[in-house]
């Protein structure tokens, strides 16, 4: 029952926002795509990097040639037009076979669009396959540490790295690869991640980073 529910809610967010989609691949205009939007929330990620991420300094990745990651985003405000977006979650994945957007199993038709039309703002430039799915997504932001799991595709946990007064987290300011306020570095003691496209992958000890993020529309570049 629930595996049929989550079918018919990714066939009814793909028919809500086809012809936003379809105005993506034609259009010479990168955004926005649709109405206007705003939301303000916690983003968590792990990625393929070793501690800290070279790309945090604009750098080439390291340890490996790729840099695949895993993150969520929880709204605790947003809307997209008139669409309320609180409380809601939107995930996404980059691995070698494509990016994957999951949308809150919990969101109402409406919302579902709303989601995937901000993520075609989110990412405009379109370089790899893109694909959208739903899935319940769970998010802890704590004092010390984070988790995010995406169901049945994986997820990481995270502790927070503190820094030399034994208290307090480090803190990286103006983040090039996210768009963060006051982003904590932590480290991943695993990062675990498959989908249904072929993306699979599974790192240890590797680079996490979590912060407040402030997004609208307008937003010049999200990461």
């Amino acid at each position: 029952m629930k595996r049929a529910f989550v079918c018919l809610m990714a066939s009814l967010i793909g028919s809500a926002v086809a012809a936003a989609a379809a105005d993506v691949s034609t259009s010479q205009t990168k955004k926005p795509h649709g109405d206007h939007w705003e939301m303000s929330g916690q983003l968590s990620e792990a990625c393929s990097c070793s501690v800290p991420c070279t790309c945090n300094f604009n750098e080439k990745p390291s340890p490996h040639h790729y840099c695949w990651s895993l993150f969520a985003v929880h709204i605790e405000h947003g809307h997209y037009g008139k669409v309320t977006l609180d409380g809601l979650h939107l995930a996404g994945a980059h691995g070698k076979k494509g990016d994957v957007w999951y949308i809150d199993q919990r969101a109402t038709t409406e919302q579902a669009a709303a989601l995937r039309a901000i993520t075609l703002d989110l990412d405009d430039s379109r370089k790899h396959a893109t694909y959208w799915d739903v899935a319940e997504i769970r998010q802890m932001v704590g004092e010390k540490s984070q988790q995010l799991e995406v169901e049945g595709h994986g997820g990481f946990k995270a502790n927070y790295i503190i820094g030399m007064d034994g208290e307090t987290p480090v803190v990286l300011e103006n983040n090039p690869s996210w768009n963060i306020q006051h982003g904590i570095k932590a480290k991943a003691s695993q990062l675990e991640y498959h989908d249904q496209h072929g993306n699979k992958y599974k790192f240890n000890g590797v680079n996490s980073n979590q912060g407040q993020f402030v997004w609208t529309d307008q937003t010049p570049r999200y990461f």
